[in-house]
């Protein structure tokens, strides 16, 4: 990369310098040498730069202006994005049938591949400031209202019925819906594969029952499956907040993998017992920074992502960093196309690509026919289930979306897709809101005030130890609550056992954890007697003050017993545990030995 500008002309080719100069309308006579043509145009940057700005097309003149005031060279996705105009072609090759760009003096080109890309030049960056007006700040369209229902486009366009728009909010009901998921945790229910630490075909079906609103519904409905043979090789599009949770209450740093389930962590346990903005944000914040999942391998029908295509996939982590930054320009509470919000991404970052251009390593059905050279439609799927399935299960955009099948927005018409549904389950995705919650916890607002309503009572508490349910339906993870603390005795019926409560606690939890979850869910208070054999039951947790391993001697009588138990020597290292045992401590247990020799005696080889 070159600094300087004659460094930069100097690099050139002879017959580009010239076509440059021919196009300014510069004489020629006599100038036949390319130090001279260097001159020449070093001499219009100089002294005639406003006239040379003049030259410039539109397009060349707002990618001059941005690549000045932003110090680099925005890329052809980005400028246009940005403006709606077609990126000028910059070449360092002189063509037959090409005029030279006129921004040939600006670009500088690298000499090999490791010196970097293409940008501007460093010595006429302020030049360029002090004459080019700073680029507008960029205009984003919202929709005014949402409709009801959507009329496909495109492809889908063949004489199908209109979808209904479903819409999902979720600020208001994360609080509740992610104290059910980590109360399912804490009971023990989320079981991971052993791979990828993604739930299990059955944790998804026991996590969507318990969710506050039920999960997308993206099947087709039955009366639009128009042919016999659609319906026989109908492709499920499946579950997403349902598998998006147990995955985020990971990243997020709320739980962790143990012998195939989830458990909570310390941090999952202090959000369990009180939820707040700040602990959210934390959580998410941290979920921006994970690499462990990548939202791209739930759009299943694109393969190779597990194989040595690896080395080629950007990290999810540089890819969420760079469209939440972008989400900046979202403005809070107001519905934006996807196609606008992919737009408003596209024009303000430019480092969140999935795979290089051309890297030719995903595919559809068969790697040889039905690779993926369309970077920009990869992009656009993993935006796709990134804003969806982690940003929407959130709870920190709203969502409006329907049904995906038949409709592939992008990466359509390749190899391999006539006998599929659909690229993603993401592809109906329509509308997204940035709202208050979202604004907050992804850094773009200062506070939030958190109004959760209170939760209605679940259980009545009777003096004799029974939970008396306050209607017959429980979900999951109320269920896996109650087994923590109660033995089921009825349909309606349950009863506190210190047995279970004891059991729970000598995992590493918490009993206050039990006791907070009493006071929260039950009807009309807790009695008093309930409060003193809580009470009772948790002052008998701290009977034991410590624990240390040991080992039991028996001796031939007890008399010798005694003798041990009491000697100078070895009574320090030793207790008389009754009869004829003497008890001591492992760590003692060296000392213990060589004291013992002392008094003539010796201990047998463990059995």
């Amino acid at each position: 990369m070159h600094d300087s500008l004659r460094e930069h002309l100097l690099s050139l080719n002879g017959d580009l310098l010239k076509g440059w100069l021919k196009r300014m309308d510069v004489s020629l006579k006599g100038v036949t040498r390319k130090d001279q043509f260097v001159g020449l145009i070093e001499q219009q940057i100089a002294l005639n730069l406003p006239a040379v700005l003049d030259r410039l097309s539109s397009a060349e003149h707002r990618l001059l202006a941005d690549a000045a005031h932003l110090r680099r060279l925005p890329s052809p996705r980005e400028f246009s994005a940005r403006y709606s105009l077609k990126y000028p072609v910059i070449s360092q090759y002189a063509r037959w049938n090409e005029p030279v760009s006129l921004l040939v003096p600006f670009i500088s080109f690298p000499a090999r591949w490791s010196d970097g890309g293409v940008d501007v030049i460093a010595a006429l960056i302020e030049p360029l400031r002090a004459r080019l007006p700073e680029p507008p700040g960029l205009t984003v369209t919202p929709v005014e209202s949402l409709p009801t229902e959507w009329h496909p486009e495109g492809r889908a366009a063949d004489g199908s019925p209109a979808r209904s728009l479903q819409v999902f909010e979720g600020e208001n009901v994360v609080p509740l819906e992610l104290g059910r998921v980590l109360r399912l945790i804490q009971g023990g229910k989320v079981k991971v594969t052993p791979k990828g630490s993604r739930p299990t075909d059955a944790t998804t079906r026991l996590v969507a029952q318990a969710l506050v609103v039920p999960d997308f519904d993206l099947e087709k409905p039955v009366e639009q499956r128009r042919d016999p043979w659609e319906t026989e090789y109908y492709t499920t599009a499946g579950v997403v907040r349902a598998h998006a949770w147990p995955v985020l209450a990971q990243q997020c740093g709320w739980a962790r993998t143990k012998a195939g389930a989830l458990t909570l962590t310390n941090a999952g346990r202090d959000i369990l017992q009180q939820f707040t903005p700040e602990k959210y944000r934390n959580g998410v914040r941290r979920c921006l920074e994970d690499d462990n999942f990548d939202e791209l391998h739930r759009v299943n029908h694109i393969r190779g992502q597990g194989g040595k295509a690896k080395r080629w996939v950007s990290k999810p982590m540089l890819r969420k960093l760079a469209i939440v930054t972008a989400m900046n320009a979202f403005p809070v509470g107001r519905w934006l196309k996807f196609e606008e919000a992919r737009r408003v991404v596209e024009a303000t970052s430019g480092g969140w690509d999935v795979l290089p251009e051309n890297a030719g390593v995903l595919y559809f059905c068969e790697l040889q026919y039905g690779c993926i050279y369309n970077a920009n439609g990869l992009n656009r799927q993993y935006l796709r289930a990134f804003l969806m399935e982690t940003l929407g299960t959130l709870g920190l955009l709203d969502i409006a979306c329907v049904f995906p099948h038949n409709l592939w927005p992008e990466l359509g018409g390749g190899w391999g897709t006539d006998d599929l549904a659909f690229c993603g389950r993401y592809d109906g995705l329509l509308f997204v809101r940035l709202n208050p919650l979202g604004a907050y916890a992804l850094g773009f607002a200062e506070d939030y005030a958190l109004s959760q309503e209170e939760a209605p009572g679940l259980f009545r508490v009777l003096p004799n130890h029974d939970l008396v349910l306050a209607d017959g339906t429980l979900n999951p993870a109320d269920q896996a609550m109650l087994e923590l603390l109660s033995v089921q005795q009825s349909d309606r019926v349950w009863r506190l056992d210190p047995g279970r409560m004891l059991a729970h606690v000598e995992t590493g939890a918490s009993f206050s954890e039990l006791t907070e979850y009493l006071e929260s869910h039950a009807v009309g208070g807790i009695p008093e007697t309930i409060r003193t054999f809580l009470a009772e039951t948790e002052s008998r947790l701290g009977g034991c003050a410590s624990r240390q391993e040991a080992v039991l001697l028996e001796w031939t009588d007890e008399a010798l017993a005694h003798l041990i138990a009491t000697s100078t020597g070895t009574r320090r290292y030793c207790h008389h545990a009754g009869d004829n045992r003497v008890v001591v401590p492992a760590k003692n247990l060296a000392a213990f030995t060589r004291a013992l020799k002392q008094l003539g005696y010796i201990l047998p080889n463990p059995a």
